[in-house]
């Protein structure tokens, strides 16, 4: 009995971290849906060698393709697989916000929405890279299963 009890116990924690890292990637994605515009010039604010139609186009797909990772993870589909693209989106990011350290982005980060000029500072390295240790301990619960 206590056994189960235990067993139990770890789903739920597994279930939590995976339905957190799964809201986050859900939101984000839905903060830049309804700001396209905004999104395409944070992309050219990082990447200033981009081509417009690239910054576009990404700007387009990118927002559906978190949503839709997310959503996977919460419907328990190929949550393996899922699980390690959200860790290396993660690293991504966190790289990102490293490397624009202490620089003033015009619309802000964009990762969870877009105001006004903002500088990256330590509160966007810590978030990130909690983001960054949600998703590592969901891939490595994911493929331990």
């Amino acid at each position: 009995m206590r056994s189960t009890k235990i067993f139990l116990e770890k789903q739920w924690d597994k279930l939590i971290l995976k339905l957190l890292l799964a809201g986050l990637y859900v939101f984000a994605g839905g903060s830049k849906i309804f700001n396209l515009y905004l999104y395409k010039a944070t992309i050219l604010a990082y990447y200033s060698f981009l081509p417009e139609i690239l910054a576009l186009v990404i700007a387009i797909v990118f927002p559906w393709v978190e949503i839709l990772v997310g959503l996977a993870l919460v419907l328990n589909w190929k949550t393996k697989y899922f699980s390690c693209f959200l860790f290396g989106l993660s690293l991504f990011f966190f790289i990102q916000i490293i490397l624009n350290y202490s620089n003033i982005l015009p619309y802000g980060c964009g990762c969870f929405g877009f105001g006004g000029p903002e500088k990256i500072g330590y509160y966007y390295i810590f978030r990130d890279f909690f983001i960054l240790v949600l998703a590592g301990f969901v891939s490595i619960k994911e493929w331990k299963q």
